[in-house]
């Protein structure tokens, strides 16, 4: 396997884990409601916390990439 792939691989199971462990903490602060059928729902997330998540997932990745331009 050769070091492209090793990274690859690397980071998609590290990827995994980060998301299997956002989505445990979101289940773990976020109130689980009832629907009249019995079903559970999650509450809407609201578009300003989706943006808020959303530009600091591509801060995160900005900020990777950036340590590879950093050494040049």
């Amino acid at each position: 396997m050769n070091l492209r792939t090793r990274i690859l691989v690397f980071g998609g199971v590290l990827g995994a884990f980060l998301g299997v462990g956002a989505a445990y903490l979101y289940l773990r602060s976020t109130p689980i409601e009832i629907d009249g059928e019995g079903n559970e729902q999650l509450p809407e997330v609201q578009p300003m916390d989706a943006i808020k998540v959303s530009l600091g997932v591509l801060s995160a990745v900005r900020g990777i990439v950036g340590l590879s331009q950093r050494g040049s």
